[in-house]
């Protein structure tokens, strides 16, 4: 997948603006599930909200958490 990079970021060091990507997602998170439905991979967020509602996947929230 290709990505522009933000103007701000165009001449930074390309570590720098990887990790500024990635502060953003939830890849890495504990509460982070891949699994398997009718064929097509997904990936699902396991944490809940206040309400217990599951989260939607994809965007870093205040759950997040990395494995040590």
């Amino acid at each position: 997948m290709r990505r522009e990079i933000p103007s701000q970021m165009m001449f930074r060091d390309p570590l720098e603006i990887l990790l500024a990507e990635e502060a953003r997602t939830c890849r890495g998170c504990t509460h982070q599930v891949h699994a398997v439905a009718f064929g097509t991979a997904v990936t699902i967020c396991t944490a809940k909200d206040k309400n217990g509602k599951r989260r939607n996947h994809g965007r870093r929230c205040k759950d997040y958490r990395e494995d040590k």
